[in-house]
């Protein structure tokens, strides 16, 4: 399963929970040297040394940076991570999926773009039946609004690409054309009743941000 990372500030006066899908330092461009061999605990060489290299250049993956050619707890650590973030088994060692993985991102240029959307200036006008919410983002995006009349239970896992899956609630989409406006419309509520809601924008590059997280609001009479 995809690692979530949570970044936190206040919108709607609820939290702000930044999910990259991946982790790292965007518009960074090093020449890194793919990996030919497995490794495991205590393993050395010019392979351990190529790994912690391509490692140290993302600082949550491996933010001790230490590059020493020696496969000690640090290194280990760091391959669970990057496994953790790229939906592999935590095994702690290097074998041929692990392999695959880091050697295509390497083939790619390396981490590519790694930060979520940031979302801003959230409004909405609430109806009888409907609500309708709109925010900005700062980079092109596709958005949608998971929401119940119960909070929304979400859980980690890898559901259309957004680090998380969603146990329950419903889902309202806008056009699905990626932009920086966002507008969702919820219909089909009841009225005079309290409903629990997230905002979701997702770029991309499939990096999602999740904005306020099981707050509320009440259609009118």
């Amino acid at each position: 399963m995809n690692k979530i990372n949570f970044l936190s500030s206040k919108i709607l006066a609820g939290a702000v929970l930044s999910i990259p899908l991946f982790f790292g330092i965007s518009g960074v461009s090093m020449a890194f040297n793919p990996i030919t061999s497995q490794m495991d605990l205590g393993s050395k060489g010019d392979n351990v040394t190529n790994l912690q290299t391509f490692f140290s250049s993302n600082s949550s993956i491996y933010p001790e940076g230490l590059v020493t050619g020696y496969y000690g707890g640090l290194t280990v650590n760091a391959v669970n991570r990057f496994q953790s973030a790229y939906g592999l088994d935590q095994v702690g060692r290097v074998g041929p999926l692990t392999i695959s993985k880091i050697n295509s991102l390497i083939a790619n240029g390396g981490w590519g773009d790694v930060f979520a959307p940031m979302l801003y200036s959230p409004t909405v006008n609430i109806g009888r039946n409907s609500a309708t919410f709109s925010w900005t983002t700062n980079e092109n995006s596709v958005s949608e609004i998971f929401y119940s009349n119960t909070p929304v239970v979400i859980n980690e896992g890898d559901i259309d690409s957004k680090g998380f899956g969603v146990v329950s609630g419903n889902t309202a989409l806008n056009n699905n054309i990626a932009g920086i406006s966002q507008q969702v419309t919820i219909n089909g509520l009841q009225s005079s009743t309290t409903y629990y809601y997230m905002l979701v924008s997702t770029d991309v590059s499939g990096n999602v941000s999740v904005a306020s997280v099981n707050n509320t609001f009440v259609t009118t009479n």
